[in-house]
């Protein structure tokens, strides 16, 4: 059967509230299995291990198998300059699209040891902010035992395999992507019908200006596929 890997971006004390409300929404459609991005210190001002109910409330979602894995450490780009690609794609939070193979490394490294420490083992799998890196960033990568690395037409099994895999994805930052986004609610599920699995991409940010269109789609996804965490594709 046809599967879906639903993903939930963004998620981070800074937003507790949206991020639980969200999840929740995507449970009752998928139980456990879809794949939550976790920022370790979003905005270098929400480090989850000083949050203690945030803490566990990700441990109770990682026992009851929810896949969870790393979403950069910063989700903010401190470059003083934003390339083109940054501006078309994201506002500010292409953390590593500049970044050098030691500086990456280094943001990796520290994010990954605070989600390992919070949850008690490492997280599965890497997605950069907004699917943007830069070479080094891939190079760093190298050195880490994910399971996956996610990009924004594919992922990247730790067996070197490579999966194209197209996403929907919402947008909220204009009026004008709001607006493209609650038709691609209903369009992009039904363009890649024919493929045998895609990714709903959800961000925290989603909330509240787009929840009927995010239910909808979750509806129209899981009607004819089966729900699936980014992890189970790599056992396959």
């Amino acid at each position: 059967m046809k599967k879906i890997m639903v993903s939930l971006h963004d998620v981070t004390p800074a937003m507790f509230d949206r991020s639980r409300q969200l999840t929740d929404m995507i449970m009752k459609r998928t139980g456990s299995d879809f794949t939550m991005l976790v920022v370790p210190d979003y905005h270098a001002g929400s480090r989850i291990d000083g949050y203690p109910e945030f803490c566990s409330w990700l441990r109770e979602l990682n026992d009851a198998g929810v896949e969870i894995a790393q979403h950069g450490l910063y989700h903010l780009d401190t470059q003083e300059k934003f390339s083109m690609e940054g501006k078309l794609f994201t506002k500010g939070e292409g953390e590593f699209l500049s970044l050098s193979m030691e500086d990456a490394g280094a943001r990796i490294e520290e994010g990954y040891r605070i989600m390992s420490d919070v949850l008690g083992e490492p997280p599965s799998g890497f997605t950069a902010p907004a699917w943007l890196y830069s070479k080094g960033t891939r190079e760093a990568l190298k050195g880490f035992p994910f399971k996956w690395v996610e990009y924004r037409w594919a992922v990247e099994y730790a067996s070197g395999a490579r999966e194209t895999i197209p996403a929907v994805v919402f947008a909220t930052r204009t009026l004008w992507k709001r607006a493209c986004s609650v038709f691609w609610a209903s369009a992009g599920p039904a363009l890649f019908s024919g493929r045998s699995v895609f990714r709903l991409a959800l961000h925290v940010r989603d909330l509240p200006s787009l929840q009927q269109q995010i239910e909808n789609a979750l509806d129209r996804s899981v009607e004819c596929r089966i729900a699936t965490a980014c992890v189970d594709l790599t056992q396959e």
